[in-house]
């Protein structure tokens, strides 16, 4: 078993380096209520752990980022469990997590952007070119930055604190499912998110434009948190399908990095003609680096249609 609150996403193990955490087994839960609950409580509580308004402790952005992710996991879950949570509490709860989570999404893909500058760029590239691109980067931060302390001061963000006491407390609303046994539940629930991947898969092979791959990447993370969660009770089958979702995840969250990169350096080079030179040359590195991690997607899929198969076959003979 492994547990995938100790665990950072792929996408950003590569950015922070994370050290590996030591898997701890998942208990088994009889009830989908109470599985998911403690599911989402501790989703909740990483957000609070890495949090700044609820903390003297100075945070950066490791914190950032993780604040983040713990948000998405929420959003995600409770989308693919809307049977399990009352659907119209866990709508208004998306939404108001959504706003926040989109803000300390700017700062995270700011912050991947530095780091592919300085992986980028050559050993001997003018310093005063590369000084003048940083200082765009750190000025749209800063921007950024500005903007995630004006909404911790908002009522809206009081109202997400308020979402995330309740999950804490392991006190989400709940349907009349939430006393189905968990392995029925469980077996049903998931057939949604598969379709969801399946479907935008086939949308994605007809037309791979950025809307749909971003699509793709979404349903793929659904399935990914949903499958972390079955895991405590289904094994290895579960654990090996999240570990093929997660892996389509990372594949097309660098393919979309890459693009936020393009762009941000296309624009930069018509704006500041000391690094424009320098910001053309990356604007290329990046568009090669969008279409290079697009390659074995079509591999990563059909093994998650196995993984799929191996899972489901044994809930439905």
């Amino acid at each position: 078993m492994f547990d995938p609150y100790l665990t950072a996403e792929p996408s950003d193990e590569a950015f922070f380096a994370a050290a590996a955490a030591v898997p701890a087994a998942t208990p088994v839960v009889d009830h989908i209520g109470d599985l998911v609950a403690e599911a989402l409580r501790r989703a909740a509580e990483s957000f609070l752990a890495h949090d700044s308004d609820r903390t003297a402790e100075d945070r950066d952005a490791e914190d950032l980022h993780a604040a983040r992710v713990a948000l998405r996991r929420i959003r995600s879950l409770l989308r693919t469990f809307r049977a399990v949570v009352e659907p119209g509490w866990a709508s208004a709860a998306r939404a108001d997590i959504g706003w926040f989570s989109q803000l300390l999404g700017e700062v995270r893909n700011l912050d991947v952007l530095a780091l592919r500058i300085t992986l980028h760029t050559e050993p001997d590239a003018d310093p005063d070119a590369l000084e003048s691109l940083f200082a765009a980067v750190a000025l749209q931060r800063s921007d950024v930055t500005f903007r995630l302390a004006s909404a911790r001061a908002l009522p809206r963000y009081e109202t997400v604190l308020g979402h995330i006491d309740r999950l804490v407390a392991l006190q989400p609303p709940l349907t009349a499912r939430a006393d189905e046994e968990s392995r029925a539940a469980l077996g049903s629930l998931l057939r949604r998110p598969w379709r969801n991947v399946r479907e935008a898969a086939r949308r994605s092979r007809e037309s791979p434009n950025e809307a749909n791959l971003h699509a793709l990447r979404i349903r793929a993370k659904e399935l990914r948190y949903a499958a972390e969660l079955a895991s405590g009770v289904f094994g290895q089958r579960a654990a090996r399908l999240a570990t093929t979702a997660a892996a389509v995840q990372d594949r097309l969250g660098d393919h979309r990095d890459a693009l936020f990169a393009e762009a941000f350096l296309a624009r930069v080079a018509g704006e500041r003609f000391q690094c424009a030179f320098i910001a053309g040359q990356l604007v290329v590195i990046e568009r090669l680096a969008a279409a290079r991690s697009l390659h074995g997607l079509g591999k990563d899929l059909a093994t998650l249609k196995r993984r799929w198969r191996a899972f489901d076959r044994p809930l439905t003979a």
